[in-house]
């Protein structure tokens, strides 16, 4: 099993764990040990709502990021995973999560359908996927030929549903029958524009598609970034090589000069003084071209994480007070009087939310770097450029000092003077009296 295979199992156990129906709607006939680029399952509609959140927690628990989350079609969630592999380069994964199967302003299968996961209804799935999309690759072939051995009847009753004209069905089962696709694939345009004029869109299901609609073109999942600064070969051969990288995302590279007001994320090569801004990164010619590309590529993936954290900040990081969201906000954006008010000073760049349940007292100096889903507790002070990783709870009162590590979904208990590296879901106390517990402390 590869590691995307190993990544979709751990999901399907972990949902499974938590009690929640689910139907695999895959097109790999030895799935999930080699599992496709893209994962496909169908929910009831009433997880659906849940679904950022389940994906949060799953990646909190795997180590992997989630850098794109967005609303699909009317019932539908698109998620993409990364990871890198044991040679340290970047790896994709993408998870539609759905209820019912819908395409554009059309319905095409319910959940309940789906989620029965009779070998019929996952062959018009898989058929009217591929026909919305215009591709049929090899691998989705062979499934759907597969599928119709199970159950020929059943699937050429529901091929007939869609396409009523006998020409089109006939197209199709000779096609399943016989495994030769090439007639159908040159027919997908025609089969798609009959499937559209059978099945109309209904007013609930096309009011809600422009709903989602207008929040992607508000917010939308994918990014441009702009090579700025210093012009050479080594700017342009690093983007060559991050833009095939991470070519699963679909983002937009390209190089500009002076002002990029186009982009979302730039990256400026030997600015000649300190940038404030978590949309800008900024590199070092001097580094040599692999160093570079690893630095970039982790930093782009560290922003799209970021992005999705700041767009869906209650799924994924947890529900801020108004206080803790009027205070991170004037953060960001250097508003003056907001910390005052709160007895805050933070003087350090917030490029993700952080859960604050009391906004109060709250020391951060510049220089310290905080990473994701990190919880603050009122009166904590971050004292000499610390870093702060993923998933870590500081509770009240503590203090950490100097340039030490706290490491990933560590915590640092109530009243605790941390002054040296913590390793990664440890726990340190003040309390004495428990042996038992491992303490990096002053006291």
């Amino acid at each position: 099993m590869d590691d995307r295979g190993y990544v979709a199992q751990a999901l399907f156990d972990r949902l499974s764990g938590d009690g929640v129906r689910f139907s695999l709607l895959g097109d790999s006939n030895d799935y999930p040990e080699r599992a496709p680029a893209e994962v496909q399952l169908a929910v009831p509609l009433a997880t659906l709502a849940g679904v950022p959140r389940a994906m949060a927690r799953y990646c909190q628990e795997l180590d992997l990021q989630l850098v794109q989350l967005a609303p699909e079609d009317s019932r539908a969630w698109r998620c993409v995973l990364a990871w890198s592999d044991e040679v340290g380069r970047p790896r994709f994964m993408s998870v539609r999560v759905c209820s019912d199967y819908c395409r554009g302003l059309r319905c095409y299968l319910r959940a309940e359908e789906l989620l029965v996961g009779a070998p019929e209804t996952l062959f018009c799935h898989g058929l009217v996927d591929a026909v919305e999309s215009g591709e049929l690759t090899t691998e989705r072939a062979s499934w759907l030929c597969t599928l119709w051995n199970e159950d020929p009847r059943g699937a050429i009753e529901r091929i007939g549903r869609l396409w009523p004209d006998r020409a089109q069905t006939r197209l199709v089962a000779q096609a399943a029958r016989h495994g030769e696709w090439a007639a159908v694939r040159a027919s997908l345009e025609i089969l798609r524009q009959a499937l559209r004029r059978r099945i109309l869109p209904e007013p609930g299901d096309a009011a809600a598609r422009l709903a989602v609609a207008a929040h992607n073109f508000a917010r939308p999942a994918r990014a441009t970034i702009a090579f700025m600064g210093r012009e050479s070969s080594v700017r342009t051969e690093a983007m060559t090589q991050v833009a095939r990288d991470l070519s699963p995302l679909g983002l937009t590279f390209f190089e500009a000069g002076a002002r990029a007001p186009r982009a979302h994320l730039r990256v400026v090569f030997d600015a000649h003084e300190e940038v404030k801004n978590q949309d800008v990164v900024v590199i070092s010619s001097e580094r040599g071209l692999p160093a570079i590309v690893v630095e970039l590529e982790r930093a782009i993936l560290r922003w799209l994480e970021c992005r999705v954290e700041r767009r869906y900040p209650e799924a994924l990081v947890g529900e801020n007070p108004l206080a803790a969201r009027i205070l991170q906000f004037a953060v960001r954006h250097h508003i003056p009087g907001v910390q005052l008010l709160l007895n805050c000073d933070i003087r350090c760049r917030l490029g993700s939310p952080v859960l604050m349940p009391y906004p109060f007292g709250i020391v951060i100096e510049r220089g310290a770097r905080i990473g994701s889903r990190v919880t603050l507790m009122h009166q904590v002070s971050l004292l000499g450029a610390p870093v702060i990783e993923d998933n870590v709870t500081i509770g009240t009162g503590a203090k950490v000092i100097g340039a030490v590590r706290i490491g990933r979904g560590a915590t640092i208990g109530a009243n605790a003077v941390v002054t040296a590296d913590v390793p990664s879901h440890d726990t340190i106390v003040v309390e004495k009296r428990r042996p038992d517990r491992r303490s990096v402390v002053n006291v």
